[in-house]
């Protein structure tokens, strides 16, 4: 079984690749709470550990989901303030 790990991102990249899944409905919001759950259930996401990470590292940190197949597709930590971008993978 792969391991989890946190990736760094591009975040100008990742905006982009944000603003499109927004364009095409794959951004998912913590608000959407039944759906947000289903989906870091079926990835496996160690959604605790990830917040924690996040939380100590950037001010004021955002949580989104793009819900769609390729490359950008996954669970993110960015923080606008200081344009960082991490990405939960499992390679």
């Amino acid at each position: 079984m792969p391991r989890p790990s946190i990736v760094e991102q591009n975040y100008f990249e990742f905006k982009r690749a944000l603003q499109h899944a927004t364009d095409r409905g794959e951004r998912l919001e913590i608000t959407e709470k039944k759906r947000w759950k289903s989906w870091v259930r079926e990835n496996r996401i160690q959604e605790a550990a990830f917040r924690s990470l996040a939380a100590g590292k950037f001010d004021d940190p955002s949580m989104v989901i793009i819900d769609a197949e390729g490359p950008w597709g996954g669970y993110y930590v960015y923080t606008t303030t200081e344009e960082i971008c991490l990405k939960w993978t499992r390679e």
